[in-house]
């Protein structure tokens, strides 16, 4: 089993390791006033932003059926995983042309439920500056632009979080550590690293 670790708690910091079963969807409806998105719309405005950061997204991947259990496995509660029955898969490149990661999103046929961006960083973390990008990107697309007035967990930005868990997950040198972020738009943000043979796997996740 992989040992996990947290980042410590510091003043107005809420950092703790979370089950991802509790980001399970309960009868989940649209409400109203709720943010909706679709996965057309969402993905556009995804590519169109990291286009003017030099980061090429590709056109989306679309999954369902056993697709999903081969290319969309992202959450070890069966329940949650189970309902999935739509995916989307797209794939980024560097300025340089070079391979970064990829962006997911999940969810029903109807409607996404979790956006999701993995990035696979070389043992250097050089791709640092992308990595705060991608993130970031996702986090104003998908959730709002308001970061910097509510400063969740304490942090000015999502730049300064993802530092914050770069560190203490080099410091510590567990295999994965977790951390999520409550108190922006009534979401939860759930940022995981992991170190493997190639380095460091990132991954977001966003409740939408």
């Amino acid at each position: 089993m992989n040992k996990k670790a947290l980042i410590p708690v510091g003043i107005g910091v809420v950092v703790i390791i979370i089950a991802v079963i509790l980001m399970v969807p309960q009868n989940k409806q649209v409400e109203p006033t709720a943010l909706s998105i679709s996965y057309v719309d969402t993905n556009k405005e995804l590519q169109s932003i990291l286009d003017l950061n030099q980061i090429r997204m590709s056109s989306p991947l679309k999954l369902n059926g056993f697709s999903i259990e081969q290319y969309c496995t992202f959450f070890s509660d069966e329940q949650l995983q189970k309902s999935i029955e739509y995916c989307t898969s797209t794939e980024l490149l560097d300025s340089e042309g070079r391979y970064l990661g990829n962006i997911h999103m999940v969810g029903a046929s109807s409607e996404p439920w979790y956006v999701i961006g993995v990035i696979q960083a070389s043992p250097t973390i050089s791709q640092m500056d992308e990595i705060k990008t991608v993130f970031t990107t996702m986090m104003e697309t998908t959730v709002c632009e308001c970061w910097d007035e509510e400063k969740p967990g304490g942090f000015e930005t999502v730049s300064e979080w993802i530092d914050a868990a770069a560190s203490h997950h080099l410091e510590a040198k567990r295999i994965t550590s977790k951390s999520e972020i409550s108190g922006i738009a009534q979401k939860n943000l759930l940022l995981e690293i992991t170190t493997n043979t190639e380095g460091y796997l990132w991954k977001f996740i966003i409740p939408v």
